[in-house]
């Protein structure tokens, strides 16, 4: 079943962090693209629990943001497909 490429290890998402300390090897990998996509899907986000305020600033929760793309992950695959 193995393709014959080595798979890339795959880190987790931290528990927490807030948009101004994005992680580097959390889509979508940059500050600023980060805030592009916080402001866009802003509802999304927050009704997934995935992003939450904590006074000023916007806090991104580890798990729920996982679960968030994953989702989104899928969806876009069905929609390939059709």
């Amino acid at each position: 079943m193995s393709s014959g490429k080595p798979q890339a290890a795959v880190q987790l998402a931290p528990h927490s962090w807030d948009i101004e300390h994005w992680p580097a090897h959390v889509w979508p990998h940059e500050n600023s693209r980060a805030r592009y996509v916080a402001r866009a899907l802003r509802n999304e986000l927050i009704a997934a629990g995935a992003m939450c305020r904590v006074g000023r600033e916007l806090v991104f929760i580890g798990a729920a943001y996982t679960r968030w793309l994953e989702a989104r992950r899928v969806r876009n695959r069905k929609d390939r497909s059709s």
